[in-house]
Formats: C-alpha cells, structure tokens, sequence
C-alpha cells in the first residue's frame, strides 16, 4: 500500500504541473473587468469596487472583490439568484469569487452544491454563499476576514488538524447527493473518451463493483469534502476552523474522503498512516480495521483521480 500510495501522489503532482500551462490559456482569457461590471449589476455594488486576483487551483480562477461603500449586499441567509429585494446592511463588501466558465468537465452541480453550502454555512463550517450567476458561471461568497490558510509549515499539528477536520465532516447532521463513484467514473471516462480496451477503462471496471459496494456500507456512509487541501482550511485569529471549496462534497464512505485527503496533499507512508491513527482516536473507530478499509480506497481514489485528469486533459483542448 505504502509504495502505491507514493507513486500516486507522485503521478498526481506530475499531471497537474502539466495540465497547468494549458488552462492558464483558457484563464487568462477571462476579464476581469467583465466580472466586476456583472456584479456591479447584480449585487449592487459601487464604482468604488475593486477586484484583484487570488491564487487558485487548476480549473477555477478566484478573486477578492472589495467594495468600501455601504452595499445592498444581500441578507445572511444567501440567495443563488438575484434579488431585487434584497435586505441593506450596513457593512462594506469582502467577496471571494470564482470564475467558473470553462468547467466543462467535472460534472459538478452548482445549484446542489450552493444549496449544501448554504447549510454548512448555518452550521459554522463553511463560508456563506451569496450568488451563484443565471450561467453558473461566477460563484461569490464571503470572503473569510482575518484567516490564514493552514500549512504543513506554519501549523504546528496539520495532520492532526486534518484529521479533526474530516471527523467535523463526517459528523455533520447533513444530508447531501450522493458521491455515486460508479457515474462519476463513467462520466470521466466518457467526457476523456477512453477507449474501452485501454488499461485505465479496464481497471475501472474492474473496481466497479467494489467502488458501488463501498458506497452501501450504511456505518461508513457520510457527508465527505472529497478535496481537502490543507489549505482548505482558513484558521481565524481566534484558532476558528472554515472550510472552503465544497465542490466536491457528496455523501460517499469515508474512507474515500480519507484516502482522497492523502493523496491530493500528497502524504507519504508515515504521515498517511498518523492521520489515520489520529482520525480513528477522534471518532472512537478501530485502528486496524480502519487502515484496511483505507487501504482499498487508496486505488479506488487513484482510479478516480486518474479518470478527473483524463477527463480535464481531453476538455482542456477543446
């Protein structure tokens, strides 16, 4: 396990430095003129506003909208759509935005997962969703004011705080889509279009059965982030934990969403194994049982990865 797990997230790296080049194309392509004078109109925000660019990941851009002016922002609750009835506050505008426009990949329902992030909103876990556009193409929320993302430099115990994390997760009394690994893979696979005699296709049907079987396991079976980055987790100056970049989040096993966080944080053997310890003291869950069933999802989550990558590697182009 231990060596396949450090050839995955080796290959992971590898991939998505060389996927990079290609999207900055496809990025730099989008104004962000364009986006301010969008949301001038739809948020009522003033001429004063301003809007700089934020570093991000691979597919969408992100931007910190600013505007000093006290703004018809909308009322605490959110709202997806414009609303010409939105309630005034007093308080001047700190939005994070995303840039979404040439997703064309992932298979992600905005709708649902603004709906689902309204709800970690209520319960204190994620930022607030404020706008989601008519295009699904530009998100904002709150910008988290006065946090810092953690690192493995600069916390002092990431793996524990990585840990305690997914448990939040785990634990939370929300109920969302279902991951459904089995359509994810044959999304991927037909938006990559493999050929069906190639080896990635083929080890996907062969771990078809056990990717549906996972799922069926009712004591595993929760609400997983499936993409947290160490940096995903913004801690405020009172040591308060948000977490952000909830696109991804399914009801899934959880073993999935923890052998997903090792790899895309690209853990090696010993650490991978010391978040484990960590997770099964937290949620009171056996040791040994829970490194086995790790175990199996470290390939099904490699599978899964893969076929995101053939999938972005064969959109990217178009």
């Amino acid at each position: 396990m231990h060596c396949q797990l450090a050839y995955f997230w080796v290959t992971w790296a590898l991939r998505y430095l060389a996927i990079i080049s290609g999207w900055c194309n496809i990025r730099n392509k989008v104004n962000k003129l364009d986006i301010i004078a969008t949301l001038q109109k739809a948020l009522n925000l003033s001429d004063r506003a301003k809007i700089s660019i934020h570093p991000a990941g691979a597919v969408n851009r992100v931007y910190r909208v600013q505007d000093p002016v006290t703004n018809p922002l909308l009322s605490r609750n959110g709202n997806h759509r414009s609303n010409n009835n939105q309630k005034l506050e007093d308080t001047p505008v700190d939005l994070a935005v995303k840039w979404m426009g040439d997703d064309d990949f992932s298979g992600v329902e905005r709708q649902h997962q603004f709906a689902l992030q309204q709800q970690l909103y209520g319960l204190g876990v994620a930022p607030q969703p404020i706008w989601l556009s008519d295009d699904e193409t530009i998100w904002v929320e709150r910008w988290q004011s006065h946090s810092e993302s953690a690192t493995f430099s600069s916390h002092r115990l990431p793996l524990y705080t990585l840990a305690k994390a997914l448990a939040r997760i785990h634990s939370l009394p929300v109920t969302a889509r279902p991951l459904n690994l089995a359509a994810r893979w044959l999304h991927y696979s037909d938006a990559a279009q493999l050929d069906i005699s190639s080896e990635l296709y083929l080890k996907a049907q062969a771990f078809r059965k056990k990717a549906i079987k996972s799922e069926e396991d009712d004591d595993d079976y929760v609400l997983c982030h499936n993409d947290l980055l160490i940096n995903h987790l913004l801690i405020s100056a009172d040591n308060t934990v948000t977490i952000i970049d909830w696109e991804y989040a399914a009801m899934g096993n959880r073993y999935f969403d923890l052998a997903s966080c090792c790899l895309i944080n690209k853990l090696d053997n010993k650490e991978s194994d010391e978040l484990m310890q960590h997770y099964a003291a937290i949620m009171n869950i056996d040791e040994h049982k829970a490194l086995e069933k790790f175990e199996l999802h470290t390939e099904i989550v490699a599978i899964t990865n893969d076929l995101w990558f053939a999938a972005l590697n064969a959109t990217k182009h178009v």
